[in-house]
């Protein structure tokens, strides 16, 4: 399939030349001003490509009428293209892809595409070996050319299409990972097999990579992937730039004008002389020919909080500095902030820099000067807070995909929605995947709308724990399961019930506009002033 491929992905580790490429989607010059907020239906990331979405007409409606004029959507390239040796795709992905351009241009937005997400519930096994094998893998390289052209071709007939962009988070797992190998076969190997040997060869006599690491080295193929404390780390972060480079440049002839999210976090690094010192990946910025630079901002880059959080006054002027710090190292390039993370409640980030409650909303209206100024747009990562459900095929829009069953079930249609039909002592039943998903603790929160029109007790069973409720009618059900996180969820009736959106989660990601049930909360009134005053 496409064939010219294979020579365009066989220079991914080698420098690009310079291309010549068209603006982005029709819509480019639409607005000349981005306001967005990421759109995941009624459930979250990493499953809305298997989602329902019967209400995604409100939902976008609701998202035009707080001032936003796009939305992006997060773009999994396993559960698009599950399989890169026979470049097979998911259509109800796609049809949902045209699905979604569809009902967004009729609400009048546009869309962003966010392409390469790494995490889905398409597959019980890691998908992390396929972003690995991009800097080696001649199969998978081409097949993720086919995938980032087939997600252009599909959107870029709208007109309501603008554009989209690569983000160095989808990619950075392998570079986390080298860090921790060690001196092993393994990772000598792999350091030959990504570029990486190669790639100090170049640059490096070898006695010279040999102080890098704090040994002698009788030759090449002693070089391993650097350990994170070790000087080396400052090579093989220069290595992993110059491959997210050519990544994007390879891209970019299939998927004209994609940019990337560039890691605007500065990295610790050891010198030869065991200082600690910040590495800035400004080698990325200029997000090769893409006309701007995407970027994600968090309050917390470059301050320090000694526990009593932060006010808006110290935090606008800081906005300012970082976002003309990117601009002075990607050529002057306008930027687009696709994540602007005002509040973050992430587990394991609890100590980073954060503003005080009463000041996030005077931090939100007060942005707009900053913003206006430096970028051509921002975008909202969690427009509506989710938990991080761990069920793949939740509302059944791909019927009984996912789910074991036994005894009497079946997926209907009623009121408009697909729904499981659980008949007397009929079950269904799914292993949790949290892949790509913070546990966030130990309780799991099991959620589900459940009808039995003639009465029925409903048992929701987690490992060895088990929860009865009598249902009569239709309800919204809510249990919660202590103890750590069991493999299974399973659900039975004593008699004729029907359940829908089901979710089952650790932790509730909170954006603090809308909480998991569509109810407005603090920040939203301000992010529409914003909206209003980035017109």
């Amino acid at each position: 399939m496409r064939k010219k491929r294979v020579k365009q992905m066989a220079a991914i580790l080698c420098l690009c030349t310079a291309m010549s490429l068209v603006p982005g989607g029709k819509a480019a010059a639409a607005e000349s001003y981005l306001r967005s907020a990421t759109y995941y239906s009624d459930d979250w990331v990493i499953n809305f490509w298997n989602l329902e979405s019967d209400h995604m007409e409100e939902e976008l409606a609701q998202i035009a009428a707080d001032g936003f004029n796009s939305i992006i959507l997060a773009v999994p390239w396993r559960e698009f293209q599950p399989d890169t040796s026979a470049l097979r795709y998911n259509r109800y992905a796609l049809e949902k892809m045209n699905r979604v351009m569809e009902e967004a241009q009729k609400a009048g937005l546009m869309v962003i595409l966010r392409v390469g997400y790494t995490w889905d519930h398409a597959g019980k096994t890691s998908v992390l070996e396929r972003f690995q094998k991009l800097l080696y893998d001649e199969t998978v390289q081409n097949a993720w050319l086919d995938y980032v052209e087939t997600v252009y071709q599909t959107c870029s007939q709208y007109s309501n299409f603008y554009g989209g962009f690569l983000t160095w988070e989808d990619f950075w797992n392998f570079a986390q990972s080298a860090g921790t190998m060690g001196d092993t076969q393994e990772s000598r190997k792999l350091a030959q097999e990504t570029g990486y040997t190669k790639y100090l060869e170049s640059r490096y006599s070898l006695q010279e990579a040999g102080e890098l690491y704090g040994r002698i080295f009788s030759g090449w193929d002693q070089v391993y992937l650097p350990e994170r404390e070790q000087p080396a780390y400052q090579a093989f972060f220069a290595f992993y730039d110059e491959f997210l480079n050519n990544l994007l440049a390879v891209s970019q002839k299939v998927f004209p004008n994609l940019s990337m999210e560039v890691r605007a976090d500065v990295d610790p690094v050891r010198t030869s002389g065991g200082e600690s010192e910040g590495y800035a990946h400004g080698a990325t910025f200029g997000c090769q020919e893409a006309d701007y630079t995407a970027m994600m901002y968090s309050v917390s880059m470059g301050l320090a909080d000694d526990g009593s959080g932060l006010t808006a006054e110290q935090v606008l002027p800081q906005t300012a500095s970082v976002l003309d710090w990117v601009r002075s190292l990607n050529g002057g390039k306008p930027l687009y902030i696709d994540q602007f993370l005002f509040t973050d409640n992430t587990p394991g980030f609890e100590e980073n820099p954060r503003l005080r409650e009463e000041e996030l909303a005077p931090y939100l209206t007060g942005a707009a000067e900053v913003l206006k100024d430096r970028t051509i747009g921002y975008g909202i990562w969690t427009y509506r807070d989710y938990g991080n459900n761990m069920l793949y095929n939740s509302q059944f829009a791909l019927e009984k995909s996912g789910w074991t069953t036994a005894g009497g079930t079946s997926v209907v249609q009623r009121n408009g929605s697909s729904q499981m039909e659980i008949s007397k002592y009929g079950r269904i039943a799914q292993e949790l995947n949290s892949q790509g998903s913070s546990t966030g603790g130990s309780t799991v929160y099991v959620r589900l709308d459940a009808d039995s029109p003639a009465g029925a007790n409903l048992t929701v069973r987690l490992g060895d724990s088990v929860k009865t409720i009598a249902v009569k009618g239709n309800q919204k059900v809510s249990l919660e399961f202590a103890g750590g996180l069991p493999g299974e969820l399973s659900i039975t009736a004593d008699d004729q019930i029907y359940v829908d959106n089901i979710q089952a989660y650790t932790f509730v990601t909170e954006g603090k506009l809308y909480d998991m049930d569509g109810n407005e909360e603090s920040c939203i009134e301000a992010v529409r002033t914003l909206n209003q005053k980035l017109r």
